[in-house]
């Protein structure tokens, strides 16, 4: 093939748009391998210079996509889930720290210090730039009532909990929290305004998955932890590994609801590159899955991905034959790990099963006393030694300082209108998903259906789940700000001849 053959293909390429394509998905990949790579090769660095593994990948972001504020805002939020770091800025009496611990204050860490995320302080710097640009470039904002009500709801009635609290502090660190989660949502739901922004953000978010799914498998194999600039990679006993989500429940919440954005995407994209990232993602996270040895997570990702399949053998926008080999990849995969996932439902579990019923008792003994606003946004912890009674079972710690149950934990501690407000946003947020399926878009269609799916897996690990610590519960608030997104696309655009990478 002469050069100037070659040269012409180049200039057709590059005058088609598709140079611009395959640039931001390397960007996206670059991005998530940078982090990855960082964190897995520098466990000898000097700790003052070990800061570089947050700084180097941001930075490499902003230099290679300078031209695109909005692109380099949505990658830093989508790898902010997976580094989960934050900055505490007040740290309570009731610190879980071996002291208090000795002396019985027996609070849960992560809600004892008053923290700001890097998700937080990365949209802080993006409203801050919304209000620079001038009045008559400023893009309106949306409101988006079905989802941002009833999480104002939610945080309304925290903050009026905080009146019954027995400690102020720990209830106001709590309510901060939650208008930093909401802040995240509200800026990434305005933010994505094209189905290209939509694309851009899930591609980023997987590469970012694809690296932490690595990372649990060579801790998985290996048994490794560590700690380095504040990003910590944890393991729960023996075969079971949490990665950088802090634990095992967190993790499979993250790599189950992931995996289901990355089915849709495997048949909603037109570019190879993202079907062989959704596919790379899909299965070794459904591997990296086991490897979390959660078994909540685990039967719901089981029963959203049958889910999600009768959803399209309904819609008829997959072949068949395409459903069929994703069900049997899944059975194979289930068949090679037989024997972890046997044996994490068999084993002796040492109490855990049998402490979520009592975790369950003791719960409902602190809503029936305080059903209206409950005992105090973050307090749950500190009063559960008061209402212990006979039919709870034995005091022990590792049933009074957490419910395994996110819906009591709200309702425990916020009251009723509180987890109604919580349901509502959950709920209002699947339905904005599974809504988009009737669009004429394909993308928009396949990926509601995905997405759609992926809360509900959350809300089924949330029955019995750990979902208290700051990344999943981040995680969370960043999916119904995709399905709030993604509805409003679906909504603006009704015409079939619009190509996925459009803007809107």
């Amino acid at each position: 093939m002469s050069v100037l053959v070659l040269w012409k293909r180049y200039r057709i390429w590059v005058e088609t748009g598709l140079a611009q394509k395959v640039f931001e998905v390397g960007i996206a990949l670059l991005v998530g391998l940078m982090v990855g790579a960082l964190i897995v090769f520098s466990w000898g660095m000097p700790s003052k210079w070990q800061q570089l593994i947050v700084a180097i990948p941001i930075a490499l972001t902003l230099v290679l996509l300078i031209n695109d504020l909005n692109k380099i805002m949505l990658a830093a939020i989508a790898i902010s889930v997976p580094l989960n770091l934050d900055v505490a800025l007040v740290v309570s009496p009731y610190a879980r720290i071996p002291e208090n611990i000795v002396r019985g204050h027996r609070t849960l860490a992560g809600f004892t210090d008053l923290s700001l995320s890097l998700a937080a302080i990365l949209v802080i710097v993006g409203y801050a730039l919304w209000l620079v640009v001038p009045r008559g470039e400023r893009k309106p904002v949306r409101f988006f009532a079905g989802t941002s009500i009833p999480a104002l709801g939610l945080i309304f009635f925290s903050i009026l909990s905080v009146f019954q609290a027995r400690d102020w502090q720990l209830s106001s660190f709590r309510v901060v929290q939650l208008l930093e989660q909401f802040l995240v949502y509200f800026y990434l739901a305005n933010s994505l305004r094209t189905v290209q922004d939509m694309q851009f953000f899930v591609t980023v978010a997987l590469g970012a998955m694809l690296v932490e799914s690595v990372l649990m498998l060579v801790q998985w194999n290996t048994g490794t932890e560590f700690i380095i600039a504040g990003v910590q990679a944890v393991a729960d006993g023996p075969g079971r590994v949490g990665g950088t989500l802090g634990a095992t429940g967190p993790a499979a919440g993250y790599l189950s609801a992931l995996a289901l954005i990355a089915c849709a995407m495997m048949w909603a994209s037109p570019r190879r590159s993202q079907k062989i990232l959704a596919a790379l993602c899909f299965g070794l996270g459904t591997v990296a899955l086991i490897g979390t040895g959660s078994r909540i997570g685990l039967i719901a990702f089981a029963v959203t991905v049958l889910g999600y399949v009768l959803i399209e053998l309904v819609s008829g926008r997959v072949q068949r034959g395409s459903l069929v080999l994703l069900i049997l990849v899944v059975l194979i995969v289930g068949v090679m790990f037989y024997d972890a996932i046997y044996t994490r439902y068999t084993a002796e579990d040492y109490g855990s099963a049998e402490s979520r019923p009592m975790m369950y008792r003791l719960a409902w003994n602190m809503i029936r006393a305080h059903p209206w606003l409950g005992v105090g946004s973050g307090n749950y912890a500190l009063l559960t030694p008061d209402y212990f009674t006979s039919d709870v079972g034995t005091p022990e710690y590792v049933i009074d300082v957490q419910i395994h149950n996110r819906y009591l934990l709200v309702w425990a501690e916020s009251g009723s209108f509180a987890v109604l407000c919580y349901v509502s946003f959950l709920g209002s947020a699947i339905i904005k998903a599974w809504s988009c399926i009737k669009s004429k878009q394909r993308w928009i269609s396949l990926m509601g259906a995905g997405l759609g799916c992926a809360i509900l897996s959350l809300c089924i690990q949330m029955f019995t789940g750990s979902f208290h610590m700051r990344g999943i519960t981040l995680f969370v608030w960043l999916l119904v700000a995709l399905a709030a997104g993604l509805h409003n696309l679906g909504q603006a655009n009704s015409s079939p001849s619009l190509e996925p990478g459009s803007s809107t």
